[in-house]
């Protein structure tokens, strides 16, 4: 999602007109709640279509360009000036939206004015509509052509809804032979389910009455006495396979080095209920080490959470596309689990995800992951991903690395089985109020990521990074508040100064050739610098700057000939 900045503003009060996912209202005393609930469901449903996260609705903005500054005027506006009425809006809107369409608060921006004058504006964000499920208004599709307000044009609405896979492949009955059902998978499915239903003893015993044929009907894995797919890959013998069509659905473990390199492997076929809990049993888990800020007793914890483990599993059994023959694969690292399975990551995006006020509304496999709902094997799609990354973050662990592209589409999941830099660890043990958002950047600066730099705005302000571009970094702050401050000085980098001092103390005993000033730099930079074609980069740069400035001169011949030796004392100012 975009940072909501004034930048950001201005950018959309520059575009030549309104689009499809875009409206600017005046709204400068009022608007009504039932003319936004039409928008929201119209932007909802355009952005979906141009492929969108999300439409914003601007108020306090007039739709007029200004010649001159080529923006559209602020005018302000007061409608939802407290906490009340606000609610009161998202309550509005959810209330006659289908599906219900749960508003944020808006962004609130001060801007001026052509006069000089304040003028508050709110930005309502307003989410796309899930795939295949268009958003309605009191049972109306709303749509927009350009800037109109409108119908929701019936290609349109047939376009939404094609999104949505019109076949459950699993919701499908292939026989009525349940001799092919595995006596041993439904016992752990019973135990499932009453494990699910624990606080509720009348459902359980009520279950523990039940026959099998009833306890699958129960679950709607069965349908008027038919077997549908989800049933034979949850509960089937290996026979049962025949009937699923294409390769025989399964998970596969490999075990690899850290180089990659293959070691072993282990194949997991049906019924796969009871393949999750062979499968994790072959993961090694081990205690490791993490030691708090300033403490000298570190904490053992396991390297990777049992939970954790079982949602990424569970999610690519659920979410596995099995039409298209390929097997779940887990491979097994040093330090790292990966979860694969075939098929679309629906929600579009993992920040996505992580900023949702209501789970995704739709499954791949909709019969299997209801019945894994009710066998307490998963929760509703999407919280458990956001479970997954406050695990990891409540563990001071990496946090979860998601890939979705590829072709076919697919989802890979990486979790770490171990703590990648000791001050990610320390800022999230003594900054025990950072948002998940906010950890979710800590998480990319220790990955070498960047991330934009308008999100890293909140984290200078709490006083957590420092640094700019590729060398934003951990604060001295919280190294010193966690004990980090060796840590600190060596992601710091070198101070030039420093450098040339050290040279300067070399030249001062006789002129030196530039393989003797490499012998005394490059062990110091490898500190900070991985590369050695970068270190002797560095160098060359920082001899330039000596003979610049000149405090040295070369005697000797060009290039590989040079031959450095002191002209003058070199000042103690430091120099970067």
């Amino acid at each position: 999602m975009n940072e909501v900045t004034q930048d950001f503003l201005d950018g959309l009060r520059r575009m030549p007109t309104e689009t499809e996912w875009l409206e600017f209202k005046r709204a400068e005393h009022s608007f009504s709640f039932d003319q936004l609930a039409q928008y929201v469901s119209a932007l909802a449903n355009e952005a979906n279509l141009y492929r969108r996260e999300e439409g914003w609705l601007v108020m306090g903005i007039d739709n007029k360009i200004d010649p001159v500054s080529g923006l559209r005027p602020a005018t302000g506006t007061q409608f939802a000036q407290s906490m009340e009425e606000v609610n009161r809006v998202k309550e509005s809107i959810a209330a006659q939206t289908s599906p219900p369409t749960v508003l944020e608060a808006p962004y609130i921006l001060h801007v001026t004015k052509a006069d000089g004058s304040p003028a508050r504006v709110l930005l309502w964000r307003v989410p796309a509509a899930p795939r295949g499920v268009p958003v309605a208004c009191k049972g109306h599709y709303w749509g927009r052509a350009g800037e109109k307000l409108g119908a929701l044009p019936l290609h349109k609405l047939d376009a939404l809804r094609a999104q949505s896979a019109l076949h459950d492949w699993s919701a499908t009955v292939v026989t009525q032979d349940w001799a092919l059902l595995s006596a041993q998978a439904i016992a752990r499915a019973r135990e499932l389910y009453a494990r699910r239903y624990g606080a509720k003893p009348d459902i359980v015993a009520q279950m523990h009455l039940q026959t099998d044929a009833e306890f699958l009907h129960t679950l709607r894995l069965a349908v008027s006495g038919g077997l549908t797919r989800a049933a034979l890959v949850l509960l089937g013998k290996q026979q049962a396979s025949t009937l699923l069509g294409g390769p025989t659905p399964r998970i596969s473990w490999q075990l690899v080095d850290h180089r990659d390199d293959y070691v072993t492997h282990q194949h997991f076929d049906l019924p796969l209920v009871l393949a999750i809990d062979a499968l994790i049993a072959r993961i090694r888990i081990i205690e490791v080490n993490v030691l708090p800020p300033r403490q000298v007793a570190p904490l053992n914890v396991p390297n990777y959470d049992d939970w954790v483990i079982r949602e990424a599993l569970h999610n690519c059994v659920a979410h596995q596309d099995y039409t298209q023959g390929g097997r779940i694969l887990i491979t097994e690292g040093p330090d790292t689990l990966r979860f694969f399975n075939y098929g679309e990551f629906l929600p579009g995006s993992v920040e996505k995800v992580l900023r949702a006020l209501q789970p995704e509304q739709r499954y791949r496999n909709a019969c299997l992951a209801n019945a894994m709902v009710e066998l307490d094997l998963m929760e509703t799609m999407n919280r458990g991903v956001k479970g997954m990354f406050r695990k990891q973050r409540e563990r001071f662990f990496p946090l979860p690395d998601y890939a979705i592209d590829g072709h076919p589409a697919s989802v890979t999941v990486t979790i770490h089985g171990r703590t990648l830099d000791e001050r990610y660890v320390s800022a999230l043990m003594t900054h025990t109020d950072l948002s998940l958002a906010e950890a979710v950047l800590l998480d990319q600066i220790q990955k070498g990521r960047q991330p934009p730099a308008g999100q890293l705005q909140h984290l200078r302000g709490k006083g957590l990074v420092e640094g700019r571009g590729q060398k934003v970094r951990i604060s001295a702050a919280v190294a010193i508040a966690t004990g980090t401050e060796v840590a600190y000085v060596n992601q710091k980098g070198p101070v030039a100064q420093d450098y040339k001092d050290a040279v300067c103390r070399l030249l001062a005993m006789a002129p030196q050739p530039r393989a003797k000033i490499d012998e005394l730099l490059l062990p110091k930079l490898s500190l900070w610098i991985a590369s050695a074609t970068e270190r002797k980069k560095y160098i060359k740069e920082l001899l330039s700057d000596m003979a610049r400035q000149g405090a040295i001169r070369n005697i000797g011949r060009p290039t590989r000939g040079a031959l450095w030796a002191l002209d003058a004392p070199m000042s103690t100012k430091e120099t970067q």
